[in-house]
C-alpha cells in the first residue's frame, strides 16, 4: 500500500519521466525486429522498477542503480535545455537567460533527489554487507536483505533545490 502523501506521489511521477520516455524511446528501436521484440530489455520495465523503489519495495541495490540512471537522465535533459535555449533564441525570440535559468534550476533539482536517493541506497547496501559479515561471523543464520527505505517528504528536495537554484541563476542573468 502505498502511503506516502499526494505531493510525493507527484514527485515521484515527475522523476520517473524522463526514464519513461527513455523506455518508449528504446522499445520503439527494439520493436521492429524480432529479436529486439524476444530480449530482456524489451521486456523489462525500468519505470517500474523506478516507482517500487520510490516506494520502498525494491532491495538496495537495485534501488540505487535506478536512482542513478535517473539522476543521469536528469543531467541529460539539463545540458540537452542549455543546448535547446540557443537555437530557441535565435529561431524564435525566446530569452536564452530565461531557458538557461529554467534548465540550471528545475532539472538539476530532480536530479539532486535522484542522486540523494541513489546515495542513500549505496550506505544502506553497505550498511547490509556490514550485517551479513557480522552474522557469518557469529554462526547465525542468514535474514532476508532489507527493501530500501526511501526518503520521506520526497517532495522537499527539488522544491528547495529549484528555488535556491532558481534564486541563484536569476540574480547572476537577470541583475548583472
Amino acid at each position: 500500500m502505498d502511503t506516502r502523501s499526494a505531493f510525493d506521489r507527484y514527485v515521484g511521477t515527475i522523476e520517473a519521466a524522463p526514464v519513461a520516455a527513455v523506455q518508449f524511446l528504446y522499445r520503439s528501436v527494439l520493436r521492429h525486429s524480432r529479436r529486439g521484440r524476444e530480449s530482456p530489455a524489451f521486456q523489462a520495465d525500468p519505470t517500474a522498477v523506478l516507482r517500487q523503489a520510490q516506494r520502498g519495495e525494491r532491495g538496495p541495490v537495485r534501488a540505487g542503480d535506478m536512482f542513478l540512471q535517473s539522476a543521469e537522465l536528469w543531467a541529460l535533459l539539463a545540458g540537452a535545455g542549455v543546448m535547446a535555449g540557443m537555437p530557441l533564441d535565435y529561431f524564435f525570440g525566446v530569452s536564452f537567460d530565461a531557458v538557461l535559468t529554467f534548465s540550471l534550476s528545475v532539472f538539476p533539482a530532480f536530479g539532486l533527489l535522484s542522486l540523494a536517493d541513489a546515495v542513500r541506497a549505496r550506505s544502506m547496501r553497505e550498511e547490509e554487507a556490514e550485517r551479513r559479515e557480522k552474522r557469518k561471523r557469529l554462526g547465525k543464520r542468514k535474514q532476508a536483505i532489507r527493501p530500501y527505505r526511501p526518503i520521506r517528504r520526497r517532495w522537499i528536495i527539488p522544491v528547495a533545490a529549484s528555488v535556491l537554484l532558481l534564486t541563484f541563476w536569476s540574480v547572476l542573468f537577470f541583475t548583472g
